[in-house]
């Protein structure tokens, strides 16, 4: 028997197919007409929204963040827009993941730190080291692993390790 909830959303999009090939032509036609800072901005906000509704893995498995897609919205805001703006970014993006997925847990709160420390350490070796994009994302990745792994192992207890 198929699943009722998902059988009204088939029907629902069948109903209204323009809105997201109007939503697509709105988004390309404001890539193509508004400036770089705009269109960053647009983007941003739309990986920012990924990123936000990608934690609802931890309402089901209740692990820590593997998914750095909040990682790589704090680099690029941080080398768009500078560390300052990633860092308040960050903390927007963390806390609404948080929230959206009703997944808080007694770690919710040391994510964020890291994630300020990859804020401000991307511009820092990319103007200093003149990193490739790649390699600053597995670095960054690094960092905050670094950062965050020994809290988590630290503050949990032996059987959720």
């Amino acid at each position: 028997m198929p699943n009722q909830q998902l059988v009204q959303f088939y029907n629902w999009s069948n109903r209204n197919k323009t809105y997201p090939i109007i939503g697509a032509i709105v988004f390309i036609a404001a890539l193509v007409l508004f400036t770089e800072q705009v269109k960053a901005f647009f983007l941003i906000s739309v990986l920012g929204i990924v990123a936000t509704f990608s934690y609802f893995y931890k309402r089901v498995y209740q692990a820590p963040p593997v998914l750095e897609l909040i990682t790589l919205n704090t680099v690029l805001v941080s080398l768009l827009y500078g560390p300052v703006v990633g860092a308040i970014f960050t903390i927007i993006v963390s806390i609404a993941s948080e929230v959206v997925t009703h997944a808080f847990d007694p770690f919710s709160f040391t994510y964020i730190v890291p994630r300020i420390a990859v804020a401000f350490a991307a511009p820092f070796l990319v103007s200093n080291f003149n990193i490739d994009f790649g390699l600053l994302g597995l670095l960054m990745a690094i960092l905050y692993n670094l950062l965050q792994q020994p809290v988590y192992i630290a503050l949990t207890d032996v059987e959720k390790r």
